[in-house]
């Protein structure tokens, strides 16, 4: 056998070498085969396990990884989704300009997919499924218009959906006329930067199990509707800034967020393991759900206009003292208040109206539904009872299930004002009359204490 070095191709990613480790004379093993068939027919085993052992020691393997190469689309091949299927771990697919009529799903890891021009590579789903769709891990997708995806809720249908991937780079997309624009599904470690979401039914969203499925990497290069993306992951003592249009805070505290409208997302506001923090004076409408807690406690919302939204209104999963109260949550889709393993939270003060299922409970909840007498719980527009102390309040509960009742509930609309307003008016009011009582009363008896007084004047 030569020295010279001999390649053999396995697979498509390794490359074995295999080398002589020595010269041996070329009757070496015949001699040894021939002294040990002498010494006998017990001596053949012997000799295969020499064999074998002078075998392994005879030649050194070892592991050569093959060069990542670049495949041109469509210059190599006529469409994305071939050049991928060619493609091997960490090679790069580079989309000239054009129109590419086609769904995309990456399922190789370390894959860097290219455009040449954000503006004019573009990947059209043509009203079906989702458009692009990346299940490996490391990948990067850069550069391209994705638009037109189909309208099926139940699968997510979006333009670029990560579905459990983990370290996923998506940069400099426009994403444009989708069911859903960007979606993230149990993807860890995502990296977004300079992606334009327009035009989308619901433009932006993330779903995860725990918390690592939420810690990203996304800052406010990336817009939906020209309003940038806040998501704040570690942060403390903030307030996002009033022109955001979407805002996410993961594993932070003591976070203000105020004075927002929110439209047009698959969830407009969502609180992810934090605590202690509030959400006021927030509008949201349009969106698939509005406002969502997961892993949260000691937060609060307040003072929020929660209507219209397709599928719910106020959300907490897993969260416990939390106090949800003076808010409208009116004509939502499919719920008002959604409750999944909570407990320990307040809800009072709120308008419920009009909502599929006014509250809608899965699992265990034990939580409160009213402020107390004669303060009151929530109103109920479906509440059917009577109030014969005409005190305002309802004679009978309203009942959610057998551990979540309003015990006080409100014959009328709660109108946002707070109570200690209109309290400490009518103190007010009261002072004022009163004062004003004993000035009169004082300006008359002055009067008349001048009128029986004796004249002054003298004749002269």
């Amino acid at each position: 056998m030569s020295q010279d070095l001999i390649k053999v191709f396995l697979s498509k990613k390794n490359i074995f070498v295999v080398k002589e480790a020595s010269n041996r004379p070329k009757h070496y093993g015949y001699q040894l085969r021939k002294d040990l068939k002498e010494a006998g027919g017990l001596l053949d085993i012997a000799y295969a396990l020499l064999l074998m052992g002078m075998l392994a020691m005879a030649f050194n393997i070892q592991l050569v990884e093959a060069n990542p190469g670049t495949i041109i689309v469509p210059d190599e091949y006529s469409s994305i989704q071939e050049a991928i299927n060619h493609a091997r771990t960490g090679d790069t697919v580079q989309v000239k300009a054009g129109i590419y009529l086609e769904h995309i799903v990456v399922d190789k890891e370390g894959l860097r997919l290219l455009g040449e021009n954000g503006d004019t590579t573009i990947i059209d789903g043509n009203g079906t499924g989702t458009v692009v769709c990346i299940k490996a891990n490391n990948t990067v997708f850069s550069g391209f218009t994705v638009q037109n995806s189909g309208c099926n809720m139940h699968t997510r249908a979006s333009g670029i959906y990560l579905d459990q991937s983990f370290n996923t780079s998506v940069s400099s997309n426009s994403v444009i006329n989708n069911n859903l624009g960007i979606y993230l599904y149990e993807s860890p470690n995502s990296i977004l930067k300079n992606n334009n979401m327009v035009g989308n039914r619901y433009n932006f969203g993330v779903f995860g199990l725990n918390l690592k499925d939420y810690i990203h990497n996304i800052d406010v290069s990336n817009v939906v509707d020209g309003e940038p993306i806040i998501y704040w992951v570690n942060q403390a003592n903030k307030q996002p800034p009033p022109n955001a249009g979407y805002v996410a805070i993961v594993n932070s505290t003591t976070i203000t967020v105020e004075n927002l409208t929110l439209a047009k997302n698959w969830q407009a506001l969502l609180f992810a393991y934090t605590t202690n923090s509030s959400i006021k004076n927030v509008t949201t409408n349009d969106n698939m759900d509005a406002i969502w807690l997961n892993e949260c406690s000691g937060c609060s919302i307040y003072s929020s206009n929660v209507s219209d939204n397709i599928w719910g209104g106020i959300a907490l999963v897993n969260s416990s003292g939390c106090s949800v109260y003076e808010n409208d949550i009116n004509n939502n889709g499919e719920y008002g208040i959604f409750l999944s393993y909570t407990s320990d939270n307040v809800f009072y003060h709120n308008n419920i109206i009009d909502n599929r299922r006014q509250a809608w409970l899965h699992d265990f909840n034990n939580n409160t539904w009213d402020d107390g007498y004669p303060s009151g719980g929530n109103y109920w527009s479906d509440y059917v009872g009577a109030d014969r102390s005409s005190d305002g309040i309802g004679d009978t509960p309203y009942v959610i299930d057998s551990l979540n009742k309003d015990y006080y509930p409100l014959m009328k609309p709660w109108d946002l004002l707070p109570p200690e307003e209109p309290r400490k008016n009518i103190v007010l009011y009261v002072i004022a009359g009163i004062g004003a009582i004993v000035i009169i009363l004082g300006i008359g008896i002055y009067a008349i204490k001048l009128r029986k007084r004796p004249s002054d004047d003298r004749i002269i």
